[in-house]
Order: C-alpha cells, then structure tokens, then sequence
C-alpha cells in the first residue's frame, strides 16, 4: 500500500507542475523545457521558509510558488519583449533552468550544494497531494476559462490578429509564464517535502522533458489530456523500472508519432467541464422529490 501511496503522490506532484506547462505551452503556445528551473525555485524556497523561519508548510509552499513566479519574469520580460517564440524561447527557458541548477549546485551555504538541502521533514502526505491536485485543477479551469484564458488562446493561434483585438501580447505573456511557474514551484516545495531533501540533480532536463511531453502527448488547449498523462508517464516507468532508463527514447518516438497523426495530441480541444455532475445533481434531486411527493401522497 506504501508503494502505490508513493506513486499517487509522485503522479500528483507532476500533475501540479504540468497543469503549469499547460497553461504557457498549451493555451498561449509557448514551449518551455525548462520548468525544472522553476521547480528547483520553488522547492528550496520552500523548504528555506519551514526549515529556517518556521513558516506553516501551506504557507511556504506559496511562497515557494510566487517566488518562482517572480523568478520567471527575469527570463520573461526580455524574452517577450524581443518577441522571442518557437525554438527561441525553449531554449532560453532551457538556459535558465540549467544556470539555475548550476548555482544551485555551486552554493554551499544554507542549501548545501551538491549535496543537496538536508533535514527536512516529511511533510507531503497523500492527502495533502489529493487537497493540492484538486486545489490546482480547479484554479487552472477557472484560469483557463477567464477572460484571460481567452486572451492566451488568441495569441497561441495568431499573435497579430489578437494584438489587433486589442489583447495586450506582453502583459498576458507574462501572466501566463507567471502562473506556469508558480504551479511548477508549488511542485518542486511538493516533491522536496516528500523526499525528505533537495538535490539539483532532481531538476535536470529530463524533469523539463516529462513535463512537456506530459502537454503534448496529453492534448493542446486542455487540462484533462495533460492531467492523466502526466500521472501515466510517473506510473508507467515506477511500474516498468527495468524500462525507465528508456524512457527518453520512447518520448522521442511518441512526439514523432503524435505529431504525424494527432498533432493535437490525445485529448486536444477537449476542455475539462463539469456538467456531467450537474446532470448527475438534477437526477438525484429528481429522484429524491419524485420519491417525497409519492410519500406525500
């Protein structure tokens, strides 16, 4: 029960992180392969917050998260203002994370280098994940289905167009990268609390490259095809460990596939909703007042 408690909780800490990849890469098409970067924020931020100033961990892990935030308008702001895109801005997001990882790695004082940030405690329990997941998802949806989610979606299909409606490209940018990379430090605060300490080889590339194939293979402009996805790519390789060191070779034959017959990916266009529970509602409050008007009678 232990093992598929930890996979629960490991799927659910991808899950977070993604749900960010897919607001910035996703609805306002921006691909990042450094969201490592944002997690390592995060994570240490949070964990300096509990270990060093006794912050409560719900706390910490928002500030985790808006430091990470703010972090991304350091890649951000230049990056959007140069209108870099496509391949361009990958690897300016995949720069950043790297630097990050190397600071992070060269810096003994407080988070300890490369031998990583020790002591903590465990503090991300499978309820606490199952509270976060539900937390995050319903905000991405509510996000997602604003006036800015609305506003992302135009600049992913066609930034002049959208410029011209008057959508202002470098403020919902920002927001969006804002939000991706709070989602990704939330997780990265997660995953430490979970494993007892922080290593920076734990926001490697390989991390950024989960994430995004978790959006691609889950769906462009959806929140449901990244949310299973990215729970199926930390469950297959935990339940195949002899075939988890594949794994990056798979991904690269999946992109290729997905791209030649669904570029949309598996679940693209398909919107999470939840007017199956208020059909499912209607009919139990039917019922029930079907069944009280007979017992009037």
């Amino acid at each position: 029960m232990g093992y598929i408690n930890a996979i629960i909780i490991l799927g659910g800490i991808n899950v977070i992180a993604a749900l960010g990849v897919a607001i910035l890469t996703g609805y306002t098409g921006l691909f990042s392969i450094g969201h490592a970067g944002f997690m390592a924020l995060g994570g240490y931020m949070c964990a300096i917050m509990v270990m060093e100033f006794n912050v409560p961990f719900a706390i910490a892990l928002l500030i985790g998260g808006t430091f990470a935030g703010l972090c991304s308008f350091i890649i951000g702001y230049p990056a959007f203002r140069s209108r870099l895109r496509g391949d361009y801005f990958a690897i300016a997001t995949l720069g950043f994370s790297e630097a990050i990882r190397l600071v992070l790695n060269n810096t003994y004082e407080v988070v300890g280098g490369a031998f990583g940030y020790m002591g903590m405690s465990t503090l991300t329990t499978l309820p606490v994940i199952l509270i976060a997941v539900a937390l995050a998802l319903y905000f991405a949806h509510m996000f997602v289905t604003s006036q800015y989610g609305k506003n992302c979606i135009a600049v992913s299909q066609d930034e002049v167009a959208a410029q011209m409606m008057g959508v202002n490209l470098l403020r919902t940018k920002l927001i969006a990268l804002f939000i991706s990379a709070f989602y990704a430090g939330v997780a990265g605060g997660l995953l430490g609390f979970y494993m007892a300490y922080l290593s920076p080889s734990f926001f490697s590339i390989t991390r950024s490259s989960d994430l995004l194939a978790a959006v691609v293979f889950g769906g462009i402009q959806s929140l449901i095809g990244p949310f299973i996805t990215a729970f199926v790519l930390i469950a297959v390789p935990e339940l195949l460990r002899f075939f988890a060191e594949w794994r990056l070779v798979v991904y690269g034959l999946l992109f290729v596939v997905v791209m030649l017959f669904r570029p949309q990916g598996l679940l693209g266009y398909v919107e999470m909703n939840f007017a199956f529970a208020r059909r499912w509602w209607s009919k139990l409050t039917a019922k029930k007042d079907a069944s009280a008007k007979g017992g009037a009678a």
